[in-house]
């Protein structure tokens, strides 16, 4: 006996949407499998948080892992699905891009419900100031997309950012340089009379005024000691 059942007239199909985290693993394993998961997103775990990214977003499964992008080590949107987000819920977007060769602009207005109107703009001389005008890619190939996606992406996180949950446009992080851990490092304290360890097999001992000196500081024990 066939456990397939066949549709009925009328019949509708509808997307997979998992209702806990074991099935949207295992659902990200099967995607990793079939060989069909996007660059970057080549693992169960990262097509994992993708779709729960996308899950947060409103975004089916499917629609999450290619539509969300890991860039620079953070999840990203494709500017593409921005306007399938808002219209989905009541936004209203007007895109348009003006003036000549060294004046265009691209401009992008949403709409919110409640009538609010946001605005972003991205002109030539803004992406010139950022460095990007004419820098190889997407940038030199196709500038007036690029234009629209930064106009486009600052009204979307200005207006839509309940919607959006704290996510940027793709466009966005991958023209920006990955962030570095810029914290100082820890530096060695010896306590005055302490007796300094042996240096381990292979390393070199430490000079004297090499290392920082901390006094010994009086203890204040309160009012009551």
């Amino acid at each position: 006996m066939s456990n397939i059942i066949p549709l009925t007239a009328g019949g509708k199909i509808t997307g997979i949407v998992p209702t806990d985290i074991e099935q949207v693993f295992r659902l990200a394993t099967a995607i990793a499998k079939s060989g069909l998961a996007p660059n970057g997103m080549k693992t169960a775990e990262a097509l994992t948080v993708a779709i729960m990214h996308g899950l947060e977003l409103g975004l089916p499964p499917m629609q999450a892992v290619q539509r969300i992008a890991v860039i620079n080590g953070r999840p990203t949107v494709w500017g593409d699905a921005i306007p399938a987000l808002l219209l989905s819920r009541g936004f209203k977007i007007k895109e348009s891009i003006g003036g000549g060769a060294e004046t265009r602009c691209a401009q992008c207005e949403i709409t919110r419900p409640d009538g609010q109107v946001f605005t972003g703009v991205f002109s030539i001389s803004d992406a010139k100031t950022a460095g990007l005008w004419g820098k190889a890619g997407p940038w030199k190939q196709f500038p007036d997309r690029m234009l629209q996606m930064r106009a486009r992406g600052f009204a979307a996180r200005d207006g839509a950012a309940d919607v959006l949950g704290g996510l940027y446009l793709r466009e966005e992080i991958e023209d920006a340089k990955p962030l570095r851990d810029v914290t100082p490092a820890a530096r060695e304290t010896v306590t005055p009379g302490a007796k300094a360890l042996p240096p381990t097999v292979g390393e070199e001992p430490t000079p004297d005024d090499a290392i920082e000196v901390v006094p010994d500081l009086p203890v204040d024990y309160g009012p009551d000691a």
